[in-house]
């Protein structure tokens, strides 16, 4: 993330990088991922990931996109 996030900048890009603890790669689209067994607490991870990241999405693409 150090990387992309001095990359951004150097670019002159608006970027806000966040690691949501527990949660894995996709997952937004992780819920639809068939699993041999459950596992809880990456499911609940993912899901607290997914109710931060969804409005933060949204915002970013109304205040950039100009859409109300």
């Amino acid at each position: 993330m150090p990387a992309l996030d001095s990359l951004m900048k150097a670019l002159g890009k608006k970027y806000t990088g966040v690691n949501y603890e527990g949660a894995i790669h996709g997952f937004l689209r992780a819920q639809n991922d068939p699993k041999a067994t459950r596992d809880e607490v990456e499911e609940a991870a993912n899901l607290a990931a997914a109710k931060d990241a969804w409005p933060r999405t949204v915002a970013f693409l109304k205040a950039n996109l100009g859409v109300k």
